[in-house]
């Protein structure tokens, strides 16, 4: 009797933007960083880092902002970034204790650092490295830093939180309205500026859900 041999071709399901890819991949990640250290745990560590004071407290990262703005007419804010989804690489030798001190030293009054692994080549030891880089160098005070990713989920900000960021930034065209207020609420129990992301007028219109003063400001995205 010969074998027939047979398959279903499967109805995969595919992204309808970059931005849905870029959801799903961060959805995946997470899964993977909650098996290894489940949310409980990470509360836990959280609560004991309360007790034992073991993380310095959270910067204002927006007030720095203003401040230089209404002094010079305009601030820069530079980013630690390791690469870009199109160019690749930005640089040969990235050196984010190196780039941090640079910024510091030269007037920064704050910094955001990419820890994004998946399209931008980041994580969550380039904002730890720069804090214990500048702590350990004597009369380096670091400017406040915001830690820049796709969040989705409580679990990420607990996590940003127990390394060192001052601010988080939100992706408003990622988040269901529902979503966007507990995630800020969370952010601000955590004592962690949210900056949010837009691409819009549509998606500015939108934040009239938010509570007063739950924001820091807003990002003007072209992408």
């Amino acid at each position: 009797v010969s074998t027939v041999e047979w398959s279903v071709a499967e109805n995969m399901a595919k992204p309808t933007s970059i931005l849905e890819g870029f959801m799903w991949d961060k959805e995946t990640e997470v899964d993977r960083f909650r098996e290894r250290v489940p949310l409980a745990n990470l509360l836990s560590q959280w609560k004991t880092s309360l007790v034992e004071q073991s993380i310095p407290k959270p910067r204002d990262w927006i007030g720095p902002i203003k401040e230089g703005a209404a002094k010079n007419g305009f601030v820069i804010v530079p980013e630690c970034k390791r690469s870009e989804p199109i160019s690749g690489s930005l640089r040969k030798r990235y050196n984010v204790q190196k780039l941090v001190e640079d910024f510091t030293t030269k007037g920064a009054r704050a910094i955001s650092i990419n820890c994004d692994g998946i399209l931008f080549g980041g994580s969550l030891d380039d904002l730890k490295t720069a804090l214990e880089s500048c702590s350990a160098d004597d009369g380096v005070v670091l400017p406040p830093i915001l830690a820049s990713d796709l969040l989705l989920y409580p679990y990420q900000l607990y996590k940003m939180r127990l390394a060192g960021a001052d601010a988080v930034n939100l992706v408003v065209g990622a988040l269901e309205n529902k979503d966007l207020v507990y995630l800020t609420k969370i952010a601000s129990s955590l004592k962690m500026q949210s900056l949010l992301m837009v691409t819009s007028t549509t998606q500015v219109k939108n934040l009239d859900v938010l509570a007063a003063n739950s924001i820091g400001g807003l990002i003007v995205s072209n992408r």
